[in-house]
């Protein structure tokens, strides 16, 4: 990391050139009064309209999107760069479930400069902020699926460089031509074939599947996740759901699966489970990153951003026999909106039945988390390699070729120095078996 101590450069907009020399004086004056950390906040605001701005650009590809490469060179020179991007919030490190290897995940720009933001400088100077910060992850949030939602020409080269920074595999996805698509939007959200995923046990309704291609965590107790992974203070079951009441029909020691979703994945979510959608709700909010090193701190992101919340009656059993009498359970699907998400789609409405692995709903773009949780009394058992990652007791293999890629020094994991165990996320895929349910269920009950 950078040792200089010279102050951060104002940015000088065009609009500047047109206007008398006094207010260039005054405004460098003024800058210069400031303590350092409030310009790097006012600076960060601009990196994030920028990166909006960009984002609209061909010129500025999807590479050049992710990785801030020149876009941002008129907001930070090279010392305040390397300070503040290079060695600070790059990356989380992953288990890839199918080979247990550790890898190393960047962290987009975009969701670098949310990172500062909100954690970066004194209390004090975030306290005055505050209100703006949350005015421009806002704004800036619904504008950038706007620009994802508009038609024209440009379109088909967005996608087509999309494909080829995150490498994403068109030969499963049931449009395939980039042509066919009339907005970003509409590509990211993009169907797979069927069959695509395979689904774990299909007719078997004690097993629970992922709902998305994601990074997946377990717990077995909102205890235990505040534990090991969300540190907010009021990540609690009332808080998430947003309604204290319906949060007692889960009973004392709900269980829960949070499934993160990276730009580069498919962006479509599943449901894990045979069920009734009783009730869709939305429940606004605000639009905070939900990466893993915003999510360790001591800040309410999952119950605080914009969500809906998906009420389902499930259908689960304690046998894996095809005839074992079943008992409904509700289930709660919560879809939380992030930094750059434009919305939140539904491909089912209340009223309708949806069967284990059924596209269920889709997020635009950016990065966004589902957070899935069974009641008490489905007595759910997650399955041990997910469990011991979720709480630190694995920490998968590492790849010497892979660590060997990391910055010597780089921000990796939580933002400050803590004794406290952190678990890891697993990376998996739509339809993986991820846990089972053992609920008491009488013979005589009939099926729902």
């Amino acid at each position: 990391m950078s040792t200089s101590n010279r102050p951060v450069p104002r940015p000088v907009s065009e609009k500047e050139a047109n206007k008398p020399a006094v207010v260039k004086v005054w405004k460098d004056v003024k800058w210069k009064l400031q303590p350092e950390a409030y310009n790097v906040r006012k600076l960060m605001m601009k990196a994030l309209e920028k990166a909006v701005d960009a984002s609209e650009s061909l010129p500025t590809n999807e590479h050049d999107f992710a990785e801030a490469k020149g876009w941002l060179g008129d907001l930070f020179d090279e010392d305040t760069w390397e300070k503040l991007f290079s060695q600070q919030h790059i990356g989380n490190f992953v288990i890839i479930r199918a080979t247990g290897i550790k890898d190393f995940e960047d962290m987009p720009i975009y969701a670098r400069v949310g990172m500062h933001l909100l954690f970066y400088g004194p209390v004090q100077i975030r306290f005055l902020q505050w209100n703006l910060i949350r005015d421009v992850l806002k704004s800036q949030s619904i504008r950038q699926g706007q620009v994802y939602d508009q038609e024209g020409p440009d379109v088909v080269k967005r996608i087509e460089d999309f494909i080829k920074t995150y490498n994403i595999n068109m030969k499963e996805v049931l449009i395939q031509k980039p042509s066919d698509y009339k907005t970003f939007n509409q590509f990211f959200s993009r169907k797979l074939k069927p069959g695509a995923r395979k689904i774990a046990a299909p007719n078997d309704n004690s097993v629970i599947v992922s709902a998305a291609d994601c990074r997946l965590n377990v717990f077995a107790s909102f205890e235990i996740a505040r534990q090991f992974w969300v540190k907010g203070r009021k990540f609690t079951l009332p808080e998430l759901l947003g309604n204290a009441a319906l949060a007692q029909r889960f009973g004392r020691t709900p269980s829960l699966a949070i499934f993160r979703l990276a730009p580069q994945d498919y962006h479509r979510f599943h449901s894990p489970v045979t069920a009734t959608i009783e009730s869709i709700t939305t429940l606004p909010g605000d639009y905070y990153t939900v990466n893993p090193q915003a999510i360790n701190q001591p800040f309410d992101v999952l119950t605080a951003n914009r969500r809906d919340v998906c009420i389902m009656n499930a259908v689960l059993t304690n046998s894996t026999s095809s005839s074992a009498p079943t008992k409904t359970f509700p289930v709660a699907f919560v879809a939380i909106g992030a930094l750059l998400v434009g919305s939140v789609g539904w491909s089912f409405k209340a009223g309708e039945q949806v069967k284990k692995g059924d596209d269920l709903g889709w997020f635009q773009y950016g990065g966004s988390t589902v957070v899935c949780v069974f009641p008490e009394e489905a007595n759910v058992t997650w399955d041990d390699d997910l469990r011991k990652a979720s709480s630190g007791e694995w920490q998968g293999t590492e790849d010497p070729a892979i660590m060997a890629k990391i910055p010597a020094g780089a921000q990796i994991g939580p933002l400050h120095h803590t004794d406290e165990v952190f678990g890891l996320e697993v990376v998996v895929s739509v339809g993986e078996q991820i846990g089972l349910c053992a609920p008491v269920v009488a013979a005589t009950t009939a099926a729902t």
